[in-house]
């Protein structure tokens, strides 16, 4: 289940893969080099002290050049334009999934802070593979974002915007309630609460899970879902997966109401990658952003969140956030070691992985569970499932 509190962007064009320099380069390095104190990636010490950072890392930085970033990025949004139709499919066979959704924004509004930045974006290769798949990515100048979005500062505008239409938001928990109650009208028993102590292996086949109060769970085919536990729980399998838990985007989320005074905000807002902001149906606003990597670690850090804040106020008229009622949650994200989730059948004959989707897992969630669940029956996944392979690092 997800957490009360997640990101709630659902919008697959705003994607391309982290492992990419010259995205490290301009969230990091160039920051180190300006003197700036305002980092969108963050590296803590409990991670320069972790083995399994350095592994990670070293997968990580070898996917990181301007090729394998390209390509990644599109594996990436090409699941996320699977996993949109998917969900669509699912809210018209079951219209009461939606009621508990909620989804609110009313499209996407990407925010620049100079017109280069725009003119770089236009011309990247995420906005072409938008365009191949025929999704309506509008540039707008000052004006027509300003109409769109009359809730924002308008001087953010100035270096114009880019439109999605077909961005929405959604409360992540309520919708996995509401399909965890659909899945029981189906015959799907959940045991919660029920920690994995071993996974027992024969002949390359899983035969049972071993859960801590001794039971043995069989099954045909068993799949990891874990998020940041699932590296842990394969490895007892024997299988080594590179991932590795970040505060990435949504990692820190704070929830701020809006002074009553100021008109609802009616899009998600992408804010140049450093800040996600989008409505919630109580009128309260759900931001989102930044990259620390500091292993197994949920304290929030009070000068992070007020990072993130500022981010966030950036882009609104003075006053428009009732600072006073700030409420902050921080979770974990499982990465990948090329940003791309690990989607498949393992190296053990029945043991799947579906993980690793990082600050993405909303949006990539319902093609996930598509194209496994077809490789699981036996059908053909309508994507190449072997592109989101656990097995493609490598044994070691």
């Amino acid at each position: 289940m997800a957490s009360y509190k997640n990101g709630t962007f659902f919008d697959s064009t705003l994607y391309s893969s982290w492992a990419d320099l010259s995205l490290l380069y301009k969230k990091h390095m160039h920051q180190v080099t300006t003197n700036s104190k305002e980092k969108g990636f963050r590296v803590e010490a409990a991670a320069w002290i972790d083995p399994n950072f350095w592994a990670w890392g070293l997968k990580f930085m070898t996917n990181a050049t301007s090729k394998r970033a390209k390509e990644n990025g599109r594996k990436i949004r090409e699941l996320g334009f699977y996993s949109q139709r998917k969900l669509q499919e699912l809210l018209r066979m079951h219209p009461e999934v939606e009621d508990e959704m909620e989804p609110t924004a009313q499209g996407t509004l990407e925010v620049f802070q100079s017109k280069a930045e725009k003119d770089d974006v236009l011309e990247s290769d995420r906005i072409k593979h938008c365009a191949e798949f025929q999704f309506p990515l509008q540039p707008l100048d000052p004006h027509e974002a300003a109409d769109i979005e009359p809730a924002l500062n308008r001087s953010i505008f100035a270096p114009g915007a880019i439109f999605s239409p077909t961005g929405t938001n959604g409360d992540v928990h309520k919708t996995c309630m509401a399909l965890a109650t659909l899945c029981k009208q189906h015959g799907v028993m959940f045991r919660m609460d029920t920690d994995i102590k071993d996974v027992l292996v024969v002949d390359n086949r899983v035969v049972a899970i071993q859960v801590a109060n001794g039971d043995l769970i069989e099954g045909d085919s068993f799949v990891l879902a874990l998020g940041n536990h699932t590296a842990a729980v394969a490895k007892l399998a024997g299988i080594k997966l590179y991932m590795y838990p970040v505060k990435v985007h949504r990692g820190y989320v704070l929830t701020v109401p809006r002074h009553a005074e100021f008109p609802h905000l009616k899009c998600n807002i992408y804010a140049g990658g450093n800040a996600l902001v989008s409505p919630l149906r109580d009128n309260g606003i759900r931001i989102s952003g930044g990259a620390d990597f500091a292993g197994f670690n949920y304290k929030s850090d009070p000068k992070r969140v007020a990072w993130l804040l500022k981010q966030a106020k950036a882009v609104f008229p003075d006053g428009y956030l009732d600072e006073s009622k700030v409420d902050t949650h921080v979770c974990l994200r499982p990465v990948s070691a090329d940003d791309v989730p690990l989607i498949g059948q393992t190296t053990v004959d029945n043991l799947f992985v579906n993980s690793g989707h990082g600050s993405k897992g909303w949006s990539l969630s319902f093609g996930s569970a598509a194209i496994l669940a077809d490789q699981i029956s036996g059908r053909t996944p309508e994507l190449n499932i072997e592109t989101y392979s656990p097995c493609r690092f490598g044994l070691f």
